[in-house]
């Protein structure tokens, strides 16, 4: 057996975890590592961290993305995302963390409530369409958590700390990169599409008002019983969000168009190939 406080390169324990594996670990305040953990990170939030904590804290999407995030264009798939913004001082401590403990504890973002686990669709250098949830493990010198004598499966601890609906409601998004990085960079977004995808992933607010107030119901057959669950509903709205993208970046059959609509881009395709085969040469 590895000894616990062996470090490995960027706390990566080079293993691969599935639901079944065991580890011993614990945390909890009065240890002396406690909190150290939540300083100098860089914490992708997904969408469902936006909404428990901008809702935790009552503000609108573009408040809580302004004061504590800011946002960072991912190397792997091009794709914009909103990372956890650190306080300006030594430790670059967490904005909500304090020498009690997490003051937004029970919205805390999924990267937290994995911790010392991380899930490998959350770390953009194993974004990887394998078709299987599997996990890694963050071991930290300063941490003595390893040392308790509480053993877990990697199932019991996602059920312990109540990551099934950040993962559950956070599928859509995870599926839109392993598509967009399977596609590769000959694929890459437009700067039109990528604004699309950040608006779906982190401000919901934006989202409603672009659905309701813009041309977008004009172009896309939405049933009324949808329609009255994404005025109110914001985990709907975040779901139907992701359906919209992949039936508008990927061709995904998801969002249907109007009739007219299709019927003006057919007719558009028409024209634009009439002419090609008019042009001298053809």
């Amino acid at each position: 057996m590895k000894d616990p406080s062996q470090t490995y390169e960027d706390g990566i324990e080079p293993r691969k975890y599935t639901a079944d594996s065991r580890f011993t670990f614990a945390c909890h305040k009065g240890m002396e590592c406690y909190t150290h953990c939540c300083s100098d990170l860089n914490i992708i939030l997904t969408p469902y961290d936006i909404l428990r904590m901008k809702n935790r804290l009552e503000l609108t999407c573009d408040q809580f993305l302004a004061i504590y995030t800011k946002p960072e264009l991912l190397s792997r798939t091009r794709l914009p995302v909103a990372t956890l913004k650190m306080v300006d001082d030594d430790k670059k401590s967490c904005p909500f963390v304090t020498p009690e403990g997490c003051t937004i504890y029970e919205d805390r973002p999924v990267t937290c409530r994995y911790y010392p686990l991380g899930m490998a669709a959350f770390r953009e250098q194993e974004i990887q369409p394998t078709g299987e949830d599997f996990y890694f493990m963050v071991r930290e010198s300063h941490c003595l958590g390893f040392e308790a004598d509480k053993e877990w499966t990697v199932s019991e601890w996602r059920e312990d700390q109540g990551v099934a609906p950040y993962d559950e409601i956070n599928k859509a998004w995870v599926e839109f990169m392993l598509k967009k990085k399977s596609f590769g960079f000959q694929a890459d977004l437009s700067e039109e599409s990528r604004a699309m995808f950040f608006m779906v992933s982190s401000n919901v607010d934006r989202l409603r008002r672009f659905i309701f107030e813009s041309s977008f119901l004009d172009k896309y057959d939405v049933e009324t019983d949808v329609l009255e669950q994404i005025k109110t509903d914001e985990v709907a709205l975040l779901k139907f969000g992701f359906d919209w993208l992949q039936s508008a970046l990927f061709g995904a059959d998801k969002l249907n168009l109007k009739d007219h609509v299709l019927k003006a881009y057919e007719e558009k395709a028409q024209e634009a190939e009439a002419m090609k085969a008019a042009k001298p040469g053809k």
